[in-house]
């Protein structure tokens, strides 16, 4: 992909320069400020912004079969056996990290459906396996809200609770054009998330410390609210409360994908209090094994909205679905 760099006052100039040179299939890969050089900054106060953008070549889309079995059934008949009598791709599975418990619900499923023995061909096998797993997938509430409610981030610090909610920003406000508005929040602990108010000075979006229905509809609201330890049950208590002290609050739970799953699963035991309706994964690029994620869709009713990879904004951010969790052939 040949990038493409547009400075710009604001985020509606930027875009408007990227349709009108790139076209609308253009991406945006980064966004960030650009302070005045020279004497410049002797009378430029408003910070510029700088978007990077492009065009994905055709050539080089990903491919639906980026994400399949390993051919190689005699590189792997021997690696991937279960004393349960798992289905080889159950049992690989299960090695990425799928847990016992869901691998053999799995199990059940296609014993209730094609019978104790699997078909001869591997990728057979594992294309009824894929299916099989979309059949659990539980799809996201729909965005589409008439009257607009607060969508509020939540998670244990370092989650990239607030990076997220950037990346979400960014795509609403250059690639949809929807208008938006952002609340930094202070808990029980101050919100210190700083750059968030530098990203919607560079967006043009409005930012407030302190809660007030605004007037206006149309909007996308945006809540940030300070990480919270897991061990800290006041804090988890007094943020519970103060998410019903939102109207309708949409809650997005933010969870570090590159943990382990022992670790996942306490910190979603302990924000299940604040009954987030889906839930967010990043910094996948540090965790190849996206499979442990389907741990979540077979153990909470709790539906995966995004998936976000890397620090830059909006980076990598992409709708979650069956086929992002399914393993890499490099697997």
């Amino acid at each position: 992909m040949k990038t493409h760099r547009f400075i710009a006052d604001n985020a509606a100039a930027a875009l408007a320069q990227i349709h009108a040179q790139l076209g609308p299939e253009a991406v945006v890969l980064s966004v960030r400020p650009v302070a005045p050089q020279g004497f410049a900054r002797l009378w430029q106060r408003r910070v510029q912004i700088e978007v990077v953008a492009g065009v994905p070549d055709k050539t080089s889309a990903p491919q639906p079969d980026a994400f399949s079995f390993p051919k190689s059934s005699s590189e792997n008949s021997g690696e991937f056996t279960s004393s349960n009598d798992r289905w080889r791709s159950i049992a690989w599975l299960e090695a990425m990290g799928l847990l016992p418990v869901h691998a053999e619900r799995l199990q059940t499923h296609l014993r209730a459906v094609h019978g104790d023995t699997p078909p001869d061909s591997l990728d057979e096998e594992w294309k009824i396996v894929k299916g099989a797993l979309s059949h659990f997938w539980l799809k996201p509430p729909l965005l589409d809200d008439v009257t607009p409610r607060p969508h509020v981030f939540i998670g244990p610090p370092g989650s990239g609770k607030t990076t997220a909610l950037c990346k979400w920003l960014t795509l609403s406000s250059l690639l949809e054009e929807s208008s938006a508005r952002v609340w930094r929040l202070d808990a029980s602990t101050a919100n210190t998330a700083e750059f968030l108010a530098i990203h919607c000075e560079m967006l043009g979006v409005p930012l407030e410390r302190f809660w007030s229905k605004p007037e206006t509809s149309g909007e996308l609201w945006f809540v940030d609210l300070p990480g919270v330890e897991i061990s800290d049950a006041h804090a988890l208590n007094a943020l519970r409360d103060q998410i019903a002290s939102l109207p309708s609050p949409r809650v997005h739970l933010v969870l570090n994908a590159a943990y382990e799953m022992p670790t996942l699963l306490i910190q979603w035991r302990a924000f299940e209090r604040c009954e987030p309706e889906d839930l967010i994964f990043t910094h996948l690029e540090e965790e190849p094994r996206r499979v442990k994620l389907w741990n979540f869709v077979f153990g909470t009713n709790c539906s995966l909205r995004f998936l976000g990879a890397g620090q830059k904004i909006p980076g990598e951010f992409i709708n979650a679905s069956p086929e992002n969790l399914f393993p890499l052939k490099s697997l």
